[in-house]
């Protein structure tokens, strides 16, 4: 993913994610197992990013990247995308939306791409409804069941809309204010995700002093039956909060543990593990000064969180030496206020401990090697991420 580092300077995009299985869960400390998977990456510039890697627990840089190609959904103006959703019933192909309106057909895209051949079985445009009059973020978080996809909304009148997995028919568009959901708040985006047996989805709501305005680090998680969501109704579970700091603190995308019992949540400035049960906050792990926390995951024993950031690389520091072969980055942190030229925006994976509650090893750069040889000089902006194990 591309974008200048006038626009990146001068705009604030407030989204992404990470997704990549669903696993997780306390375990007691063991042996370190080696992972090996393909992660997609949704990137802003209309395409995923394809890596292949291997996690080694215990190592110093514990995220190995091996190979890195990409798929094109579209452009960057007509396809910018942070939404990876890999079909639970077929993980040959992947299910996607974009987080702006296309500017030539005024309507934002959801879409589903084939993994083996990269090629996209199906773009349709979905229309914006009158209620939303601020759209600049649109689709980033989603959630999924057996037969629905379902694509969340960040716009001031947050929705969420049910597609049909078999055509990418919209069946139901559902409103939340106004319901047992609303939390009769101002609020800045709604993003959420499926449990792993697909019967509940969490949906977290960030409240702000103004509608679509700075969020006071208060994240509302409102836990909604799916069946009854996929029918244009809403059946509230249960509901939690999760504490912040005000103007940093805010959910982006997260993921249950396989076994249903966590939730890991992204938090911009943290990252949060939470009962999947109870909704309470058992650890909330700070980010670096310069990261950004956008989604979690869970390795597929439950042992480990996989958590997205954006990174602000400093261009006299670590930016000048990743590459394929030293994708590695130690966490920086900057003495003065940083410039246009003074950091370069990467996408990075780190890895939590569960056991621990503590990140481990070093992160790693999923962005800034390809744009490298490529000799893109513009800022890497990292979004969702799902992933087939190996």
């Amino acid at each position: 993913m591309t974008v200048s580092k006038r626009t990146w300077f001068n705009t604030i995009i407030a989204a992404g994610a990470l997704t990549w299985g669903l696993a997780g869960g306390i375990a007691p400390v063991q042996a370190a197992t080696t992972y090996d998977a393909t992660l997609y990456v949704a990137a802003m510039g209309g395409h995923f990013a394809k890596a292949d890697v291997t996690i080694v627990p215990g190592d110093d840089a514990p995220i190995k990247l091996h190979k890195l190609t990409k798929i094109d959904i579209g452009d960057e103006e007509t396809h910018p995308t942070h939404d990876a959703r890999i079909d639970n019933g077929n993980r040959k192909r992947m299910f996607w939306s974009t987080y702006h309106i296309d500017p030539n057909t005024k309507m934002t895209h959801v879409g589903v791409s084939d993994l083996v051949t990269g090629e996209v079985i199906k773009d349709v445009n979905v229309s914006i409804p009158k209620e939303a009059t601020k759209t600049h973020h649109m689709y980033c978080a989603s959630a999924q069941t057996k037969d629905y996809y379902i694509p969340i909304s960040m716009s001031n009148k947050g929705y969420i809309d049910v597609f049909r997995k078999s055509d990418l028919k919209l069946v139901q568009r559902v409103f939340l204010e106004g319901t047992e959901a609303d939390i009769k708040a101002p609020y800045l985006f709604y993003h959420g995700t499926n449990s792993p047996d697909m019967k509940k989805i969490l949906i977290t709501i960030n409240e702000a002093e103004t509608p679509q305005g700075k969020p006071i680090g208060k994240m509302h998680l409102i836990m909604l039956d799916a069946d009854a969501l996929v029918h244009g109704k809403v059946k509230v579970l249960a509901k939690g909060i999760a504490p912040g700091a005000p103007g940093k603190t805010m959910s982006f995308r997260q993921y249950f543990s396989p076994d249903g019992k966590y939730i890991a949540n992204s938090g911009a400035d943290r990252m949060y593990l939470i009962d999947a049960n109870t909704l309470k906050v058992l650890d909330s792990e700070m980010m670096g000064k310069l990261e950004e926390n956008h989604d979690a995951m869970f390795t597929p024993d439950s042992k480990y969180i996989i958590a997205t950031s954006r990174t602000k690389t400093l261009t006299d520091g670590n930016y000048k030496n990743i590459s394929y072969k030293t994708p590695f980055c130690a966490e920086e942190v900057a003495d003065k206020e940083l410039g246009p030229d003074d950091y370069m925006m990467d996408g990075q994976v780190k890895l939590y401990d569960v056991a621990a509650r503590k990140f481990v090893g070093k992160a790693t750069s999923v962005c800034t090697p390809c744009h490298k040889a490529e000799e893109v000089d513009q800022h890497a902006v990292l979004c969702g991420i799902d992933a087939n194990w190996k």
